[in-house]
């Protein structure tokens, strides 16, 4: 159930456990949500940054980090599409109430407060893969939403493995309320960026490539014993398929260029 239909009613998918689990996916395609009752507690204590590894979180995992960094880096596409699944799911993208604006603003504000992020330092928020630095954030007119927090979210989890770090400001921007739930008390974003608006764009169809290797026939009268073989010779007399899958959606499509044979033997035709 979508947050753009719901606001109301029995479980509607908004919990403080699906919201994170919907994020660490973004992380690890593969994860498998272990369930709410695992996850309540330790979502509370991350939330609340008092701890950022458990055998359900991915963050201290060097290995998931290095193969999301690696995601980001030179498969753009596959990450962004999981960002896109988050905000299409999880985020509040109405017109009346602009909360996809204030949350742009918020966290823009709270990076340019952050003194420990450099002016140089990047972040992935365009849509096509592109960098933009610390410093260049506070003029944006025109945001990206999902690429955006793909940006945001991988500076977290490749920069802040220990999220220790921002327990001073949860506990000012979320004083503690006696045994009722804390509320966001802060004015984050408030009276910045003004005219800033954002969009969403849809999944792509990332493309898997296949090619056909066939072997060659061997001519045996017209081999020369003598003639050393030629390794890797490309023949265009011949056709071979070049299968280009894509598939999203409802979508399948196959497309074929003429044949490329490669010859890994035999004398080189005249």
């Amino acid at each position: 159930m979508k947050a753009r239909e719901h606001y109301a009613g029995d479980s509607d998918g908004l919990s403080d456990s699906e919201v994170m689990v919907g994020l660490i996916k973004v992380i690890n395609l593969d994860y498998v949500d272990p369930g709410k009752g695992k996850l309540k507690t330790i979502v509370n204590n991350y939330k609340r940054c008092e701890t950022s590894t458990s055998a359900y979180l991915p963050f201290g995992d060097d290995q998931v980090v290095a193969a999301f960094d690696d995601m980001v880096r030179t498969d753009y596409q596959t990450a962004l599409n999981g960002m896109i699944g988050f905000v299409n799911d999880f985020l509040d993208m109405s017109e009346a109430v602009h909360k996809d604006v204030n949350l742009v603003r918020a966290l823009i504000d709270l990076i340019q407060q952050d003194q420990s992020i450099k002016a140089n330092d990047e972040f992935y928020t365009e849509p096509n893969g592109e960098k933009k630095k610390k410093a260049a954030l506070g003029d944006l007119k025109k945001v990206c939403l999902p690429a955006f927090l793909l940006g945001i979210w991988h500076y977290i989890v490749i920069n802040r493995k220990d999220n220790s770090i921002g327990q001073k400001t949860y506990e000012a921007w979320c004083p503690s309320n006696g045994r009722a739930q804390r509320k966001y008390t802060a004015h984050m974003g408030e009276g910045i960026l003004n005219g800033l608006t954002t969009y969403t764009i849809d999944a792509k169809e990332t493309i898997a490539t296949e090619i056909v290797d066939e072997p060659t026939e061997d001519k045996e009268d017209t081999v020369n014993s003598d003639t050393p073989p030629i390794t890797q010779q490309m023949v265009n007399n011949n056709p071979t398929f070049f299968n280009i899958n894509i598939s999203g959606g409802n979508n399948n499509f196959y497309h074929h260029v003429d044949k490329l044979t490669i010859n890994n033997g035999g004398k080189k035709d005249e």
